[in-house]
């Protein structure tokens, strides 16, 4: 496996920098050679895929017409819910609006969309408005599988909000950890890949048992997984052993871990060995596939959980001008996390623009780095460098950094400022 030779934060700065002066150093380029004719782009869903396009397709918004549509005013971001659930953060620290005045010239309609029609190239919002669009951009974030646990559904609203996404009802999560007493046993079910960010359930175990210590709560946490492994192992096994013995106990699918019913009545899980565990307080994770919008604009097959995507333009797979960056995406060896959505939909930017123009395509490398944290002085992350295999129809990886097993308290303290100083100048950039 690769290992990166230089800082990482260092590469990283610099390829985004990079990306930025492609748009820049073509810009005038563009002004000279554009028709008078406004091509429009419409860009469904406000997270970080979309307003990182947006951002960058930004440059050039004099010369094209761009609307962006998302039932929320305001965006909570997935990077960091997890502190909030921990009780590091608030939830206010990590949502946001956009504003406005940095995109003077775009289109923001903060609607429901009531259907899509691919062939006509219009969006029909409820109301009766439509929206015609030469060039159509979903980043809609991220679906839920039903009837896989016999018994769950994520829309019942008696059972613990999985908090998966930035509608997710966190600070009734938050009340329920609240109100729990010395001895109560905490169930979190992970569910199989892929999924929203991977390791995100062993770090929200992590957040949840650091809470509890800190309110000096007795509690003991059993992650089940549909998984034998997960990334960043390693790392969370030594922080557990270290602060969390005995509290938190992993159970692998090998052993029991996969979770077959849920039983509300009874508080309790089935695995798919038959054993019953009981629990005060159990929190299923979904499986995950594509936003529902896909499949109601039939852009997903029936038989397909992710959109097939180009992975040099994403253009979605039979269907022109139209585009899919983000966690609803087939990435191939790219995870979902916000890292890659925003690496993904800087290129998607430039090589719309390159289309539009009639220039070549650039050949794209994209990046992924994944911070997670054990308490508010504790982190650790994995970088990952990604471009196109030789037949350039899939993303492959080629090399990974992760944080060394063996380092001391000072090294993890500035893993969590490396993981604030990511965040903030990342959501600066796009919301503020």
């Amino acid at each position: 496996m690769i290992k990166f030779k230089k800082n990482r934060r260092e590469f990283f700065s610099q390829i985004g920098t990079g990306l930025t002066l492609y748009f820049l150093s073509n810009f005038f380029f563009f002004k000279r050679s554009f028709s008078k004719i406004k091509p429009k782009i419409v860009i469904i869903g406000m997270g970080i895929g979309g307003s990182t396009s947006l951002k960058y397709l930004n440059y050039i918004s004099d010369l094209i017409d761009i609307t962006v549509i998302d039932k929320n005013k305001k965006i909570r971001t997935g990077p960091l819910s997890n502190l909030v659930i921990g009780d590091i953060l608030s939830q206010e620290e990590i949502t946001f609006k956009m504003e406005k005045n940095k995109y003077p010239n775009v289109n923001f309609l903060y609607e429901s969309i009531e259907f899509i029609d691919v062939e006509k190239k219009y969006i029909k919002l409820f109301g009766d408005l439509k929206i015609k669009f030469d060039f159509l951009i979903l980043s809609p974030g991220i679906g839920y599988k039903e009837n896989i646990i016999d018994g769950y559904s994520t829309k019942d609203k008696d059972i613990v909000p999985h908090c998966w996404d930035g509608d997710g009802d966190i600070l009734e999560f938050k009340k329920r950890i609240n109100d729990l007493e010395n001895g109560s046993k905490i169930i979190i079910s992970s569910p199989d890949y892929p999924y929203r960010c991977p390791p995100a359930p062993y770090e929200r175990a992590s957040l949840i048992a650091n809470y509890l210590k800190k309110k000096k709560i007795k509690s003991k946490i059993i992650i089940l997984d549909s998984k034998d492994s997960f990334t960043k192992k390693a790392n969370f096994f030594k922080e557990w052993n270290q602060n969390f013995r005995d509290v938190i106990e992993w159970i692998p699918r090998s052993e029991g871990g996969r979770v077959v019913v849920f039983e509300k009545k009874n508080n309790s899980v089935k695995n798919d060995k038959g054993q019953i565990i009981k629990g005060d307080f159990i929190h299923i994770i979904p499986e995950q596939k594509a936003a529902k919008i896909f499949n109601h604009a039939e852009l997903v097959n029936e038989n397909e959980d992710w959109c097939q995507i180009n992975p040099i333009s994403f253009e979605i797979k039979g269907f022109k001008d139209i585009y899919a960056v983000g966690d609803s995406i087939n990435a191939w060896d790219m995870p979902k996390s916000a890292f890659s959505a925003n690496s993904q939909a800087k290129v998607l930017s430039i090589n719309l623009m390159n289309k539009i123009l009639e220039k070549n395509y650039i050949d794209p490398v994209f990046l992924n780095t994944c911070y997670s944290f054990s308490s508010e002085k504790s982190a650790f992350s994995i970088s990952s460098w990604y471009r196109l295999n030789l037949n350039m129809d899939r993303i492959v990886s080629l090399g990974s950094s992760e944080s060394s097993i063996n380092a001391d308290r000072s090294e993890r303290k500035k893993e969590v400022q490396h993981a604030f100083g990511w965040y903030y100048k990342m959501v600066s950039d796009l919301f503020l």
